[in-house]
């Protein structure tokens, strides 16, 4: 009985890892409400996760909190520069259903890229202190470098939502509670080696000096 109830083991970690990624979720739901701090709110997001992944102390909310008013610049413009993109894809997407639709299936292939390319600048704005356009540039350079890590994030991110849009109705609840947090979470977990790698230079200076 004291080892059903024993928080170390595997079934009570995954539940509070669940915990932890609905408030999470609902947080950044809650922050990009008004639009313009979203790119901040996804930013906070990232930041959060990546500490539950390395087991880095932290509450949740004040976590997500400091994090969100720490990537405030950063992240609401790449927000913005993103939501202006995305309105692009779509407005040519639209146009393309009309006038030429064989063109859709690059524009669909372009918006598959434009999210790679999000999931990783989030990680990093969320890690590194850079410029915006810096790590834009990181982050395209990065889904190539790790190309079946990107395609398996890709992979599980777009079957858990459009999984969750045909069952919309079992769909709809999780997608609320767990529609951000969830893909998030898988991002940083396989983008662990990718983290390792950019920091271990760092590490190892900081042992020579």
């Amino acid at each position: 009985m004291n080892r059903l109830f024993d928080m170390e083991n595997p079934f009570w970690q995954g539940l509070s890892i669940v915990a932890d990624m609905m408030m999470l979720n609902l947080l950044t739901l809650l922050c990009s409400l008004p639009v313009v701090t979203l790119g901040a709110a996804f930013t906070a997001m990232n930041d959060v996760v990546i500490r539950i992944v390395r087991q880095e102390e932290g509450g949740i909310v004040r976590g997500f909190g400091k994090a969100f008013r720490q990537n405030l610049k950063n992240g609401c413009l790449f927000g913005l520069l993103l939501l202006a993109v995305m309105g692009i894809l779509y407005f040519d997407y639209l146009c393309a259903l009309t006038y030429a639709p064989v063109f859709r299936f690059g524009i669909a292939a372009l918006a598959i890229l434009l999210l790679a390319v999000a999931i990783y600048t989030f990680a990093l704005l969320a890690r590194y202190e850079n410029g915006l356009f810096a790590t834009i540039k990181n982050a395209a350079a990065l889904c190539v470098a790790f190309f079946p890590r990107t395609l398996g994030i890709l992979v599980f991110t777009l079957a858990l939502w459009l999984l969750g849009v045909r069952f919309y109705r079992i769909g709809a609840p999780v997608l609320i509670l767990l529609g951000f947090s969830l893909p998030c979470y898988v991002a940083i977990l396989l983008l662990r080696p990718m983290f390792n790698r950019l920091e271990q230079p760092v590490e190892e200076s900081e042992k020579n000096d």
